[in-house]
């Protein structure tokens, strides 16, 4: 017994020297190696969901494809996200990949495709300017003046529910993110995505004000040169995004086509998301990253070390790979492995693997693609939602397991998709099945229309139920005007007898009005009906976007 504590210490020690021996050595190649490619993004915002697509606005949806992968701002990092169904002039139609649903107002971009034009000299285009000698008629390569950019939006929005009792509740959603490139012409940049929700009714009186404010990035960027970058504050790292925000420090230095980096810091709490000075952090990473002719590749690698209160609490490696190598085929793979554990004050080294998420997307013919993914990831707590009561059951019951997704345009105006999932737990008798099945018409009723039908049925260990549901939307107005109708039947049973089964017709109608000045309003209405009550829905958001003229 003697001889196997005494093994555990010492295979303790030497796999701490070891980590601590990785983390050094990542920092002195930092040190000792010395822009990121400027790349031209369209944004635009989440308008409207249901269970199966996702509405986007834009200003324009200037080269934007069936079939593109839209990002999201979501849990404070830029991920893909979205597939492109359908387009109009300043919308798209589009399908979570993630298997979650979006919230409204949730920041969308795409890279534009701008050809680019071949040049003779070896320096980049965003490092170089040409300053033209007239008496000698030459033409001299300069350095570039740096020049600041600025890109932003300011959300205003209420939100509530009109019924009986317990179930009233009103809250107001402010938003503000911000971004600053090049600040006054020099190397320092600044982020941020900040909200205030405070709620008013029954509700408001059971949370704190970190509850309500919520700081999801805040951070400040350093140009240490064209190859490094130093970053303070809070931040998800796009080369370990799955491992969350750091508050701190995090560095990124290029070298060629490798890029090294480390952190050091505090986790954000684990119940409110607020700075907790308890949770220290730090690691490092290396990761691959380059363009090829089919897309981006990129594989990260990464040793961290969490602690709670002085205590080591986690100990892991964390893996990350998404490439397009091959035509039509888009690969992404996470995963944690954990070299520590500390159960009943017993202490052991073993390597075990805690978190996996793998989706795989072919697109074997133009009109047709495939997605597939396994997601056994740590639970993931979404801060701020508008999810009705049967959207929070769904996200529940679908987001880890096995997932199929297919999508097939027949033409620019109709399309279908399908959708199932599977999960079974040893601890549960039934699995969980969910199945989705559309159908999207656009151009319907004239240009800027669509019309969507949705059936979703669902199995679970605790209750089976059906959504039916039929959307239209119409822009007019030479796209200034948007409005949106919509109508659900729900029927749920629920094997409990302390839960009566759930039956509701939802109708709702929203419109939305763009300004020239890139402001726009909206304004909702959803109805819900049961056979013994009935309450209604709201939702009135003014926004307004604020960038520099290009």
């Amino acid at each position: 017994m003697i001889t196997t504590h005494v093994t555990h210490a010492i295979r303790e020690v030497v796999v701490r020297k070891v980590f601590k021996l990785l983390c050094y050595l990542f920092f002195v190649i930092l040190s000792v190696l010395e822009s990121k490619a400027q790349t031209t993004y369209n944004e635009g915002v989440v308008t409207y969901f249901n269970s199966e697509n996702i509405y986007v606005r834009f200003d324009h949806a200037q080269s934007l494809r069936v079939n593109d992968t839209l990002e999201i701002f979501t849990q404070n990092q830029w991920v893909k996200g979205l597939l492109v169904k359908a387009i109009s002039s300043k919308s798209c139609v589009t399908q979570s990949i993630l298997g979650s649903t979006i919230a409204l107002n949730t920041p969308v971009r795409y890279v534009l495709k701008v050809s680019a034009k071949p040049t003779d000299t070896k320096l980049e285009k965003s490092q170089i300017s040409v300053q033209i000698d007239t008496s000698a008629n030459k033409s001299v390569p300069a350095v570039a003046v740096r020049k600041q950019t600025f890109d932003g939006r300011f959300y205003v929005s209420s939100y509530g529910n009109i019924g009986s009792g317990e179930n009233n509740f009103n809250q107001i959603r402010t938003t503000l993110s911000f971004d600053i490139n090049n600040i006054e012409g020099g190397k320092v940049s600044f982020q941020n995505y900040i909200t205030y929700r405070p709620r008013f009714g029954p509700s408001a009186n059971t949370g704190t004000f970190a509850d309500d404010f919520k700081v999801y990035a805040l951070s400040l960027n350093y140009e240490l040169n064209a190859k490094t970058n130093l970053t303070l504050g809070r931040k998800i790292s796009n080369y370990i995004s799955n491992m969350g925000a750091v508050d701190g420090l995090q560095i990124e230095h290029k070298y060629k086509k490798m890029v090294f980096g480390g952190f050091g810091g505090f986790a954000p709490d684990f119940f409110d998301y607020s700075f907790n000075p308890s949770l220290l952090q730090y690691g490092a990473f290396v990761a691959h990253d380059f363009q090829g002719d089919n897309g981006q590749v990129q594989t990260s690698f990464a040793i961290a070390e969490q602690r709670n209160a002085s205590k080591v609490d986690r100990r892991f490696l964390y893996l990350q790979h998404n490439n397009t190598i091959v035509k039509n085929m888009s690969l992404f793979y996470s995963l944690e492995l954990d070299l520590y554990q500390n159960i009943n004050n017993v202490q052991t080294n073993n390597i075990q693997l805690t978190s996996t998420y793998v989706s795989l997307r072919y697109r074997p013919f133009k009109r047709f693609n495939i997605t597939a993914s396994y997601d056994n990831r740590r639970n993931v707590i979404y801060y701020e939602t508008y999810r009705t009561f049967i959207d929070q059951l769904i996200n529940q019951e679908t987001r880890q397991g096995y997932r199929l997704q297919l999508n097939h345009n027949m033409s620019n105006y109709l399309s279908w998709n399908f959708s199932g999932f599977y999960r079974f737990e040893s601890s549960r008798p039934e699995p969980t099945k969910n199945y989705v099945i559309g159908l999207n018409m656009a151009q319907l009723l004239g240009n800027g229309s669509n019309l969507n039908f949705n059936y979703n049925m669902m199995n679970t260990y605790y209750f089976d139920g059906n959504i039916l549901t039929a959307r239209l939307n119409q822009d007019i107005l030479k796209s200034k005007v948007s409005l949106e109708f919509e109508y659900r039947k729900v029927d749920y049973t629920f094997f409990s007898d302390f839960q009566p089964s759930l039956k509701q017709n939802i109708f709702g109608i929203s419109t939305s009005y763009y300004t020239q000045k890139r402001t726009s309003i909206m304004l909702s209405y959803e109805g819900t009906f049961e056979p013994d009550k009935k309450y209604h829905r709201y939702f009135v958001t003014f926004s307004q976007r604020f960038r520099n003229k290009k």
